[in-house]
């Protein structure tokens, strides 16, 4: 059985950038772990994750204090020991966010260094610069348990889930899905394949095939 750790800085990032396929391959069989690096705000994330089948994972950090230091790097490197993921999603590699883009940048180099065998990166629509895609995921089956996770988190400002976290999921879902020819979609950049060595190798389109 494959292990999969889906890592982010917040508790609605998970959900936004890949909770469609938090359901889909924990639906399939796979050990899927979800991280959050900030375990503040965080009423309601064990309810979402466990929602979607994941299991739900929190370091201590605040928002907003994420900082790039051996602390972090040695967690995650504990994290990555523990686990032995074979499949990793974080954060794409251009955040406006500090937090998004330090665990991106940490989670990448660990899982360079680990030999994790596939990399994909997810978009956060109000913060992710320059966002591109070359592998997407028909999430229409498990639109309905992302929509419900993420009204499940309640330690969010109110503000801050009407105008950036909902339309995340309401809008980008479908736009995508659009784009890529379904209902609804999460789209990811490939980061490349550490077995056989490859930056194209692989596409989430066979994963059904390897459970």
């Amino acid at each position: 059985m494959k292990s999969v750790l889906v890592a982010a800085a917040h508790v609605d990032d998970p959900i936004i950038g890949a909770g469609g396929v938090i359901g889909l391959l924990s639906d399939l069989g796979y050990q899927t772990h979800v991280l959050s690096v900030c375990g503040d705000r965080s009423e309601g994330y064990e309810e979402a994750i466990a929602n979607l089948g994941g299991t739900p994972l929190k370091f201590d950090y605040s928002y907003g204090s994420v900082e790039k230091s051996d602390r972090l790097v040695g967690m995650l490197q504990e994290l990555f020991k523990s686990i032995s993921p074979d499949i990793v999603f974080t954060h794409w590699s251009d955040e406006i966010l500090i937090d998004h883009q330090i665990v991106s940048e940490t989670v990448i180099e660990i899982a360079r260094r680990q030999d994790v065998s596939e990399l994909y990166l997810f978009e956060i629509p109000a913060s992710s610069v320059n966002f591109h895609f070359d592998v997407s995921v028909d999430i229409t089956q498990f639109y309905s348990r992302k929509v419900n996770a993420i009204k499940m988190l309640r330690g969010i400002d109110s503000t801050v889930f009407e105008r950036e976290i909902w339309p995340s999921i309401a809008y980008t879902s479908g736009f995508r899905g659009i784009q890529v020819g379904c209902q609804y979609a999460e789209v990811f950049k490939f980061y490349g394949s550490r077995k056989p060595l490859s930056p194209y190798h692989k596409t989430l389109i066979s994963w059904s095939d390897e459970v």
